[in-house]
């Protein structure tokens, strides 16, 4: 008898954990996650958009900046749309970057590019270009395009711009 009654009390303290935890689960499922990796507040970019239009004239436009914070900081994203689908070259690749370094209103740690076409939107190559910017960190983003890190190593200290 004394055995059927600890077992008639650990069935219902079992039932009530497995209730609990089920419960405790459920709630985890309802709670309005954050957005780790991107901002929700107005972020400036400044006049990045200009300034890489500028500095290299087959960029016609610079579209869809976003923000991230990262263990180390902030990172910026950027589509570039180009008048060709002809592969970046080193130099007009880094006359974006550092255009985007010496512009940009806070400092990125890193920067992620991807580029298409103004006509069909077709990818344009920057992999091959930043693999000759010496100093640079890269790494492959979407079709053809780059993240990089280091931009200090190879452009100096980040200062605001006046």
């Amino acid at each position: 008898m004394a055995r059927q009654s600890k077992g008639m009390r650990l069935l219902p303290a079992l039932v009530l954990a497995g209730a609990l935890l089920g419960g405790a689960l459920a709630g985890c499922g309802v709670v309005p996650q954050g957005t780790q990796n991107s901002e929700e507040a107005t972020v400036d970019y400044g006049d990045v958009a200009e300034a890489v239009t500028t500095a290299v004239p087959r960029v016609v436009a610079v579209e869809d900046p976003s923000r991230w914070k990262n263990g180390f900081g902030h990172g910026l994203a950027l589509s570039l749309v180009t008048d060709s689908a002809e592969p970046f070259t080193a130099e007009e690749l880094d006359a974006v970057v550092e255009t985007v370094w010496r512009t940009l209103p806070w400092e990125p740690n890193t920067i992620e590019l991807i580029a298409g076409t103004v006509d069909a939107g077709d990818p344009v190559d920057l992999r091959a270009a930043a693999a000759d910017l010496d100093q640079l960190v890269v790494r492959n983003a979407g079709q053809g395009g780059v993240t990089l890190t280091g931009m200090d190593a190879r452009y100096g200290d980040w200062a605001a711009p006046e």
